[in-house]
């Protein structure tokens, strides 16, 4: 029988050497275990890193665009609601003129004036409202509520139609005060005159909320509310008459006002269909760019856990093999 061994020098070489590969082993995966990432990317990717980086822009960007949607939507959703509020205010303020019309009287028209006073003040603080620390209707002036108070709106009016008496006349001056870019925009109009700069939301798209404060639907709601307001003012005089045609034709105006409203939700919410749509549509993008970037980078867990463990128990042996190795001598042997 043909028995081969090896020399002492080379057992002796082949331990360390093996001892050294599994110790390097075991700190390898001791990384991956720790950080749940392959330590060797290199060997993973064939040396071109290309592919990765291509993945990673592309996240990075995706993170930018759902940042940007989620901003977006926030700003959206404070307009909508803003406008909601004047868009009930109007409507249901006009309902109540036109049950009431067939039988006004001018206590019925000074009630409603007091009403629209209190309801163009609230119209007033929603243009001027705020979310996310930005003003919603005031262009890229966002650090500033775009309109003055409504004290300074119906002083202003006061001035426009002192000395008329008839409802026609009154309504016609109100109309071309607000009409007037040396009249509302110039008095009540603090906000910027340019509008936000689109933003990027997607891949090609972008979405523009450039609604401001000096809209002209935005704006005849609180011309509306104007209107009947001043049925109140002592400093006008006002018949009997004429304060319940005012009130009457503010019904009308109302009703304008309401549509008017309701259009402009219309496109708030269409731009809300869209960042609703679009974010799906990034999170999907996402959602499968992480998968490819995982199935890279990460190690697998349990594959890394089995490896290590089957090092620890190859170390081991190694060291009961190394120590058997070192006690042999010739007294033992015989």
């Amino acid at each position: 029988m043909i028995y081969k061994s090896y020399g002492d020098l080379t057992s002796h070489s082949y331990l360390r050497n093996r001892n050294a590969e599994l110790k390097v082993d075991i700190a390898t995966l001791s990384e991956e275990l720790a950080t749940g990432k392959k330590s060797d990317l290199v060997s993973e990717l064939g040396g071109d890193f290309s592919y990765l980086a291509d993945i990673e822009n592309n996240l990075n960007r995706l993170d930018s665009q759902m940042v940007a949607t989620g901003e977006t939507e926030l700003f959206a959703l404070g307009m909508q609601s803003n406008l909601s509020r004047i868009q009930d205010s109007t409507q249901n303020m006009r309902d109540n003129i036109y049950s009431a019309t067939p039988s006004m009287t001018s206590t019925d028209a000074q009630r409603f004036s007091t009403e629209a006073a209190r309801q163009l003040d609230t119209a007033i603080s929603s243009l001027n409202g705020w979310v996310g620390g930005r003003s919603l209707f005031a262009g890229t002036a966002t650090g500033t509520s775009p309109l003055n108070s409504t004290d300074t709106l119906m002083t202003e009016l006061l001035g426009e139609v002192a000395g008329l008496t008839d409802a026609d006349d009154i309504i016609q001056a109100v109309k071309d005060w607000f009409a007037d870019p040396a009249g509302f925009d110039t008095a009540m109009y603090v906000g910027s005159t340019t509008d936000l700069t689109p933003v990027e939301v997607g891949d090609g798209e972008e979405v523009s909320l450039s609604l401001r404060a000096d809209n002209p639907d935005l704006k005849h709601s609180l011309q509306s509310f104007a209107i009947i307001a001043l049925i109140n003012e002592p400093s006008l005089g006002l018949s009997h008459g004429t304060q319940i045609d005012l009130a009457r034709a503010g019904g009308g105006e109302l009703a304008d006002s309401t549509d008017r409203m309701i259009d402009v939700q219309a496109d708030i919410g269409f731009i809300e269909a869209q960042l609703e749509r679009v974010n799906t549509r990034n999170v999907a993008s996402k959602t499968s760019l992480s998968l490819a970037y995982n199935e890279i980078v990460l190690a697998d867990t349990y594959e890394t856990t089995t490896r290590f463990e089957a090092s620890e128990v190859q170390l081991e042996i190694l060291y009961t093999v190394t120590s058997r190795s070192a006690n042999l001598n010739l007294v033992n042997y015989m």
